[in-house]
């Protein structure tokens, strides 16, 4: 019964899948028919994401009592954020020179006769960059869409309230009512889950057929192989690093459920909300998860970065150029920044691709030839992408504890000495 009590709901989302999966090779019909009762369930969790993301942001900013402690945790998280995808493009890139993703390969054989169409140019930095921190309208923000502005909206809005403290209590309590609110009308919709994946990986398995043939074989084998490796190794080493053994064993027993949304859902904002559950259970505190989550939804993407070191690697194969330590410092850097920052934009998978034509020089046919490769790993690269971010967030928690000890000693010392002054001021009297 207690095995049942703890896994029981991922056994179920496990089940059905397995059985969508099932449904959609043996009966496609059928699997078309139920394909909206998938899209009912990705519907109601994406409808979710923009008030859920405000309200847990918001008000575990705004409820906060240190401002200092509110800094070390986005510190921490950033720092985190930026080792791990400093590792993953590294990593991938030593083990993707060895495999050769596109060896042998003849760009004139696969450019040439498909005409010249138009393609998009290259992006500008600094437009794309003020496109990535705004909106031209507040009604933008309430689009999954515009996820970083909405993020540096609810920061703005939690820490310009905890500096009222007294004026913005009513609204203090309005956030923290509205994160309880939109929590509970999570559990809610999560009782679909079973059904909405069996719906949408039934539909997913008719809409991609066979496509693992032809020259993206060798990549997508490549790709794969490594994101395993990395998402079972190289997170059991960040979170024994963080918290020893026993944080390994309690972050794997809490991570079927997310790596099963990631996986049947491809998108980290729909996984977020399970994330957040996840990291409940855990024990992280919410002022670290209800801001690690939902910015490492948006910011860290460790299978994003992995992707992009192999689309550079792919396309460079393809025009047989040349490698020299520049060149592959910069692979890192550009594969940082199509998976880091290039997330978080509308069409930002597109606009990483043409940074890799700009940065690199390649002719704007290879657009599609990577376009493909998107396709074919998004399924392992949201896995890594969302799962990813529960183990930073288990990093900071354990990094951070050592601030909670000092903070709670400095509280007793402060309690202290306004004792020991009230007792020699009455003594005075």
């Amino acid at each position: 019964m207690r095995l049942w009590r703890t896994y029981g709901f991922s056994l179920l989302l496990l089940l059905a899948i397995s059985l969508g999966l099932a449904l959609g090779q043996l009966a496609p019909r059928v699997a078309q028919t139920i394909r909206p009762l998938g899209d009912l369930f990705l519907n109601l969790i994406f409808t979710l994401i923009v008030p859920l993301t405000f309200f847990t942001i918001s008000s575990s900013i705004a409820s906060s009592a240190s401002a200092q402690r509110i800094g070390r945790i986005s510190r921490r998280m950033m720092i985190g954020f930026l080792i791990t995808s400093i590792i993953a493009a590294s990593l991938s890139l030593a083990f993707l020179l060895v495999w050769h993703p596109a060896q042998g390969i003849d760009a004139a054989a696969l450019l040439l006769g498909k005409g010249k169409a138009a393609l998009p140019s290259a992006p500008a930095l600094l437009p794309q960059l003020v496109a990535m921190v705004s909106v031209s309208d507040f009604s933008e923000l309430l689009s999954r869409k515009s996820m970083l502005p909405l993020l540096l909206f609810s920061l703005a809005v939690g820490l310009c309230a905890r500096s009222m403290r007294s004026q913005a209590e009513p609204l203090i309590r309005f956030l923290q009512s509205g994160a309880a609110v939109f929590l509970r009308l999570l559990d809610y919709v999560m009782y679909l889950a079973p059904l909405g994946l069996f719906a949408w990986f039934a539909a997913t398995v008719m809409d991609t057929g066979s496509q693992l043939a032809g020259i993206y074989f060798r990549s997508f084998v490549g790709y794969y192989a490594f994101s395993a490796l990395y998402f079972v190794a190289g997170f059991s080493a960040y979170v024994y690093l963080s918290g020893g053994l026993r944080s390994v064993r309690l972050f794997w027993s809490q991570m079927l459920e997310p790596s099963l949304t990631a996986l049947g859902t491809c998108s980290s904002m729909a996984t977020m909300p399970v994330n957040l559950e996840a990291c409940t259970r855990m024990g992280i505190a919410a002022e670290v998860r209800d801001v690690v989550i939902p910015v490492g939804a948006v910011l860290h993407k460790d299978g994003s970065v992995i992707g992009g070191v192999l689309k550079i690697l792919f396309a460079m194969s393809l025009f047989q150029q040349s490698l020299s330590p520049g060149r592959c410092a910069m692979i890192i850097l550009v594969a940082i920044l199509v998976g880091v920052v290039m997330g978080a934009i509308p069409s930002g998978g597109m606009m990483g691709e043409l940074l890799i034509l700009s940065v690199f020089g390649f002719p704007p046919e290879t657009l599609p030839l990577l376009a493909i490769i998107s396709i074919l790993i998004d399924p392992m690269a949201t896995l890594l992408n969302a799962v990813g971010d529960n183990v930073v967030a288990l990093w900071v928690m354990q990094a951070t504890a050592s601030d909670r000890e000092s903070d709670r000693e400095s509280d007793r010392e402060s309690d202290t000495v306004r004792t020991s002054e009230t007792t020699s001021t009455s003594q005075h009297e």
